[in-house]
């Protein structure tokens, strides 16, 4: 067909309904016509193939600092740059250049720490394990153990949420609070929220304690709460023996709460990061009275 008969073709189409209009994707300056993540053209009878990015494109990859693991960031390259040798069938001086800019404008100038990688250890039937991504070296030193440890599993480390995540989320309880003078909702609304790692913090001694939960917060900072004010009620509550320890002849001191993480709904999840966070806030800690009792010292 010629290019007169198509677009006598084309003429014939769109006069059939003016609602429905019909367009003809036309060859470049160089003769490629765009198709999907190509361009095609032909050459003295020969297909010749590059790869395309539409100019709409936000270009948008996991960026090089974003909280991901380093092997996940190494095979956005890696995938990246595959494609493209897959598809051209020449070397293209603007396909490089673009390449070039996606990858500067998400963080990989070309630094080897950059696109450095490792895969995560699995074994053929092994069992998921799923754990918190918390730095890359956290990660690596996780893997390099069970690796020598041969466990039948297959580690998947998880991303925090995004912040897409966040702003969307639909919990509906973050907004409520039963009372309307809440000694626990202070700046935010927290004493709903489940699947929680919380810092607190004596207002009478400086102590802190940091703990999980994936009941409502309220209900577990409500059992703290009694353990301060009804020691002997309580004999293993780690806040029974502070008040007694720290605070035997005064009345029950009161205590601020800050919510370190929210919505962990895996077990393993939040005492996880429970530990990173008793690290965080006492590095020093190591007496096994002081894990016993839950109180850390900043």
């Amino acid at each position: 067909m010629t290019e007169m008969e198509v677009e006598a073709t084309l003429e014939k189409l769109n006069a059939f309904d003016p609602h429905v209009s019909f367009t003809i994707e036309r060859p470049d300056n160089e003769g490629y016509l765009p198709f999907l993540n190509t361009k095609i053209r032909l050459n003295r009878g020969q297909k010749e193939y590059v790869w395309h990015k539409k100019a709409a494109s936000a270009n948008i990859l996991v960026h090089s600092r974003s909280a991901h693991p380093q092997f996940i960031k190494a095979n956005v390259v890696r995938n990246l740059m595959k494609t493209k040798e897959k598809l051209c069938t020449a070397t293209d001086v603007g396909v490089e250049r673009t390449i070039a800019r996606i990858l500067e404008e998400n963080g990989y100038d070309g630094n080897p720490t950059t696109t450095a990688t490792w895969f995560p250890y699995s074994t053929s039937d092994g069992i998921p394990l799923i754990l918190p991504y918390v730095g890359d070296r956290a990660a690596r030193a996780v893997n390099e153990v069970v690796k020598q440890a041969g466990l039948p599993i297959r580690l998947v480390f998880r991303p925090p949420p995004t912040l897409k995540h966040l702003l969307t989320s639909t919990q509906i309880y973050e907004a409520k609070c039963p009372e309307t003078d809440c000694q626990y909702c202070i700046d935010d609304k927290i004493c709903q929220l489940r699947g929680t790692v919380y810092l607190i913090k004596c207002d009478g001694c400086g102590e802190r304690y940091v703990g999980e939960t994936m009941r409502p917060l309220r209900r577990r900072l409500d059992e703290h709460r009694r353990a301060l004010i009804n020691p002997s009620s309580y004999p293993s509550e780690s806040f029974s023996r502070h008040r007694t320890l720290k605070h035997t002849s005064e009345r029950a001191p009161t205590f601020k709460v800050n919510v370190l993480h929210r919505h962990l709904t895996q077990t393993l999840e939040r005492k996880i990061m429970e530990e990173v966070e008793i690290r965080r806030h006492n590095p020093a800690r190591k007496s096994t009275t002081e894990r016993s009792c839950g109180m850390y010292y900043g």
